[in-house]
């Protein structure tokens, strides 16, 4: 399918349209107050956005069962989910049918949402904590596996004695142990995997650090689309609760130090936002090494927005932003945890400019 035939704006709108239809933030409260071996999202909303709407196989190939669309409408899907905190396996099981390319194998029940998918938390960054033997079995741990307790697919790194791939794993039963892990973003439910002997699938070639490296940008840049969500969400609540505040009989909304405030927050998810677009286009054109330089700076800019603007939906909101029953909090978390994966801004931005962003800037 030509990206021609769907928009951008229209990826957008539909998944606007669908959060607001489910109530948005309200998985994201019921986990707030949810018992730790609560499963993490509710899968029956989740099949519905991954196989009604179709939401996973549109990342697919072609060849696969999918749409064949680019990074640049995945992205968009992921900041529409970002902005109302939803907790479903999204990000990784539309990396998962990205990456699919030629992979040799049935995963038909991933792109329609019947089987879900885990992925370690900051994928890029992360070493190989298994070993993929030359029977096709993989052993060895993930430590924080988004979704681990209850995914039946797990997109992973795994090394092998050709050098590292991107593998995805089946979870069944046999050779699989779950172990929950605490978190601080309150609509994350992370567990640590144990495998042993259990079959695997290759997305990329063994030793081929270039297209691993592409699913790595890939798995970063859609993380930093759903910190850019996340920010324009903190920054339409707290616009909307300065417009309606009153403090000495006035609009909050009127006091130039508010009006600053979300004026700086507009401008830093903008430039997320942007960065995050024109890094996901150089990644569909296949322009590798300008990607990679992107993908950095989005991350890096998408984290400090994020964080930024969560801080200004809590002092803005003043002593009842600060509260267990307000959804600052939640933002908060979220901001805090998405900064850690995959490098902190100041580290990435250091990575970008060794590997020659400041040319970027002479173009």
């Amino acid at each position: 399918m030509s990206d021609e035939l769907l928009s951008q704006d229209e990826v957008r709108a539909a998944l606007r349209g669908y959060f607001a239809d489910t109530g948005g933030l309200d998985e994201a409260r019921r986990l707030r107050d949810a018992p730790a071996d609560d499963p993490g999202y509710d899968a029956g909303r989740w099949k519905a956005l991954a196989g009604d709407v179709g939401l996973v196989s549109m990342a697919a190939p072609e060849g696969a069962g999918g749409l064949g669309l680019g990074l640049v409408h995945l992205t968009a899907a992921a900041e529409e989910a970002g902005a109302v905190l939803y907790a479903g396996p999204l990000r990784a099981s539309v990396l998962a049918a990205w990456a699919l390319g030629s992979a040799e194998a049935d995963f038909d029940g991933v792109l329609t949402g019947a089987e879900t998918v885990a992925m370690p938390q900051g994928f890029a960054a992360l070493q190989p904590g298994l070993v993929l033997d030359g029977d096709g079995l993989v052993g060895g741990s993930v430590p924080d596996a988004a979704h681990g307790m209850t995914a039946d697919v797990l997109l992973a790194i795994a090394d092998t004695a050709q050098g590292p791939c991107a593998v995805l794993v089946r979870l069944g039963e046999e050779g699989v142990t779950r172990t929950p892990v605490a978190a601080t973003d309150l609509t994350a439910r992370p567990a640590a995997l144990r495998l042993d002997g259990v079959p695997a699938v290759r997305l990329t070639a063994p030793g081929d650090r270039a297209a691993l490296g592409r699913v790595g940008d890939a798995a970063r840049l859609l993380l930093a689309a759903e910190q850019v969500g996340g920010a324009q969400g903190c920054l339409d609540h707290t616009v909307a609760y300065a417009r309606i505040r009153t403090q000495f009989d006035q609009v909050i909304g009127t006091y130039q130090a508010i009006q600053h405030r979300c004026a700086e927050t507009a401008i830093a998810v903008s430039a997320a936002r942007a960065l995050v677009f024109t890094a996901a286009v150089a990644l569909d054109a296949g322009a590798a090494d300008e990607a990679h330089r992107l993908v950095l700076l989005a991350k890096a800019e998408a984290s400090d927005a994020f964080e930024g603007a969560a801080a200004t939906l809590i002092q803005v909101n003043g002593g009842i932003g600060f509260t267990w029953e307000h959804d600052a909090h939640l933002y908060y978390r979220r901001a805090k945890a998405t900064a850690a994966y995959d490098g902190r801004p100041s580290r990435l931005r250091d990575e970008a400019v060794a590997s020659g962003a400041l040319a970027l800037l002479t173009r």
